[in-house]
């Protein structure tokens, strides 16, 4: 009669200490699917990184579709036509924000992709290599064409951006 109640003491101790490390382990899984499901995947803008690069005030004064205002002659090397058509957007097909300058002339793209950088008047994309085709005037990327890093400034009827001193002006498209 000892022996057994001795036996169910420890089988009922085995017990509950095998009922807590399962509730344990449970609820360890469900945290660790939580903390999944909440990280921002790498190509979202809600990265902790790219919420501290970018100014989400300064990028909503920017959205939008903006064309180029022709500058200079033709015969001029810093000489920007009038097709170039800039958009940029807050969150284009889940990428986050996002700035495409393209030939409107011709459709072809320019250059294109995720801004991972935008304070103090400074934005850097990183540029699609499926979509680069060049930029405006005589502007180059960076890092072996990887980045565009421009200076950009809201004016009362569009945006300026700049690329060490060769500025293109684009007006709102309305």
């Amino acid at each position: 009669m000892i022996r057994n109640r001795h036996l169910a003491k420890w089988l009922m101790i085995t017990l509950i200490m095998a009922i807590g490390i399962g509730t344990f382990g449970a609820l360890y899984i469900n945290s660790e699917k939580k903390k999944e499901t909440n990280d921002a995947q790498p190509s979202s803008y809600l990265t902790n990184q790219r919420q501290h690069d970018i100014d989400m005030t300064e990028l909503k004064s920017f959205l939008g579709d903006y064309q180029a205002v022709e500058s200079g002659s033709p015969d001029e090397e810093n000489y920007v036509p009038g097709w170039w058509h800039l958009f940029i957007s807050e969150d284009h097909e889940e990428k986050g924000p996002y700035m495409s300058l393209y030939d409107s002339e011709t459709g072809n793209p320019g250059f294109e992709g995720p801004i991972m950088y935008l304070k103090d008047d400074i934005v850097i994309i990183e540029i699609d290599q499926d979509l680069y085709e060049g930029m405006p005037a005589d502007w180059s990327a960076e890092g072996d064409s990887k980045y565009a890093i421009l200076n950009i400034s809201a004016e009362d009827d569009g945006i300026v951006l700049g690329y060490r001193g060769s500025e293109v002006r684009f007006e709102r498209d309305e």
